[in-house]
C-alpha cells in the first residue's frame, strides 16, 4: 500500500514542479502573445533549427496532429512557416520566421536567465540530489517503456 502511494505522490510532485515551470513561461510567452505550447515549439525551433512536424512531437511529448495545429496558428501569424528540404523534397521542415527570431530572442534569453537565477538559488548539493533523482527516475520509467 505504502509504494502504491508513492508512486503516485510521485507523480502529484511532477505535475506540481511541471505546473511552476509552466507558470514561469507561461508569464512570458504572455508578453509576445503565445501559448505555452506555442512558445515551446518556437523555443524548440530556434535551438534545435528546422524540423519536420514528427521531430518536433517527439521533442514536445506531443502528438503529430497537435503540433501540426499549433504550427497551423502559427504559421497564420507569420511567426513560423512550412519549406520543402532540399535534400529531399518529399520532406516538410518548420522553421521559425527571421521577422519573428529577431525579437525572440529576447524573451526566451529572459526564459533562460529565470531559471537560471531560480536554480543557482539551491546548494551544487541539492542540484546533484535534483540530478540523481530525475536519474533514477528516468532509468525505472526506461525500463517499462521498452
Amino acid at each position: 500500500m505504502e509504494r502504491k502511494n508513492s508512486s503516485i505522490n510521485i507523480i502529484k510532485m511532477l505535475r506540481l514542479v511541471m505546473d511552476a515551470i509552466r507558470q514561469n513561461v507561461v508569464q512570458e510567452f504572455e508578453g509576445i502573445n503565445l501559448t505555452g505550447p506555442q512558445g515551446m515549439l518556437i523555443g524548440t525551433l530556434i535551438h534545435g533549427g528546422d524540423m519536420k512536424i514528427s521531430e518536433l512531437s517527439k521533442k514536445l511529448g506531443l502528438s503529430n496532429s497537435t503540433v501540426s495545429g499549433i504550427v497551423d496558428r502559427l504559421e497564420k501569424k507569420g511567426i513560423v512557416e512550412r519549406t520543402r528540404s532540399n535534400a529531399d523534397r518529399r520532406v516538410i521542415l518548420v522553421s521559425v520566421t527571421s521577422d519573428f527570431r529577431k525579437g525572440a530572442y529576447k524573451h526566451f534569453n529572459k526564459i533562460e536567465e529565470k531559471f537560471e537565477n531560480i536554480i543557482n538559488e539551491a546548494t551544487p548539493e541539492e542540484i546533484n540530489k535534483i540530478f540523481e533523482g530525475l536519474d533514477i527516475l528516468k532509468k525505472i520509467m526506461d525500463k517499462h517503456n521498452k
